[in-house]
């Protein structure tokens, strides 16, 4: 009897292990990703077919949004880096306008997917489960970086709201009635 809890708690042990060792696997291919500096001398076709060859690399690209992706092989490490060096300082930041267009649009279309309306938490949980976070925005940040996107497309009529205060939901598209 001794032997089969020391066997599962090696086999839970393992899984854990096997699971710390995938995240640092993808952190460390996507750290090594944004430090890719292709010049012109390669065309987009080698580049690929250079990043396929290895597995985890590409997987990461895989999940890159084509925002994103363009953002790392241009160099947006610069204008990434600014937003992830600021919150250690204590400092806040605004949103560039392609974030604030990238979330405007991910607010969009999550909230076309759920008819029956969403809070801001249910609005920015449904936005990073879907992986549609800007990039440059930590998760963190996300939950106030998003008023100013939802009530800009509310101001252009493009979702409208349902309730006050905590109970406030918002809907897409324009409001049926006078608000």
């Amino acid at each position: 009897m001794t032997a089969s809890p020391a066997l599962e708690l090696d086999s839970f042990f393992m899984r854990e292990l096997q699971t710390v060792n995938e995240d640092v696997r993808r952190v460390a291919a996507l750290a090594t990703f944004h430090r890719l500096r292709p010049g012109n001398d390669i065309t987009v076709e080698e580049f690929l077919t250079s990043l396929q060859a290895h597995e985890e690399l590409w997987a990461v690209v895989r999940s890159l949004g084509i925002v994103e992706f363009a953002q790392a092989l241009a160099g947006g490490g610069g204008g990434s880096s600014g937003p992830a060096t600021a919150p250690e300082s204590g400092r806040r930041t605004r949103l560039t306008e392609n974030q604030k267009a990238g979330l405007k649009d991910a607010i969009a279309r999550v909230l076309a997917a759920h008819p029956a309306g969403m809070s801001r938490t249910e609005v920015t949980a449904a936005v990073v489960a879907a992986g549609l976070v800007p990039a440059g925005i930590e998760q963190s940040d996300l939950q106030i970086k998003v008023r100013q996107p939802l009530h800009e497309l509310v101001a252009a009529g493009q979702i409208h709201t349902v309730g006050e205060k905590r109970l406030m939901k918002y809907l897409a598209g324009p409001s049926g009635q006078a608000r």
